[in-house]
């Protein structure tokens, strides 16, 4: 099992989604099967970050070709992973609350637009 201090793959300010594949690149060329995620020196980390890292490494961890354990998560950052877990399974439906509209061509759609009120 490997150890990996994820501020020095990262930075200690986790902040982008993209980053959150950096880190699976370098963890999946690093050939190691199990590995431990330490946040001991992550000094932030935004929502984004953490709903792409839950994504990728925590929801189905099937996906990679490792066992990622977590240690050493600040309490605020632990709160997020947590929040954001549980946003992970619920379906969001909208309902459409307006008519469409088709149109055959571009003047159509102007003069629709033309005499439309907002």
């Amino acid at each position: 099992m490997t150890t990996i201090d994820i501020t020095t793959v990262l930075t200690s300010t986790l902040q982008s989604r993209v980053r959150v594949y950096d880190l699976k690149q370098y963890i999946t060329n690093s050939k190691v099967d199990d590995v431990i995620l330490d946040f001991k020196n992550v000094q932030f980390a935004t929502r984004s970050f953490m709903d792409e890292f839950y994504k990728v490494f925590l929801k189905n961890p099937s996906e990679n070709n490792f066992k990622v354990h977590l240690v050493n998560l600040p309490s605020d950052i632990n709160s997020m992973l947590e929040s954001v877990s549980k946003t992970q399974n619920s379906v969001h439906t909208v309902k459409a609350t307006s008519n469409v509209t088709e149109f055959k061509n571009i003047a159509e759609a102007e003069r629709f637009f033309e005499t439309a009120t907002f």
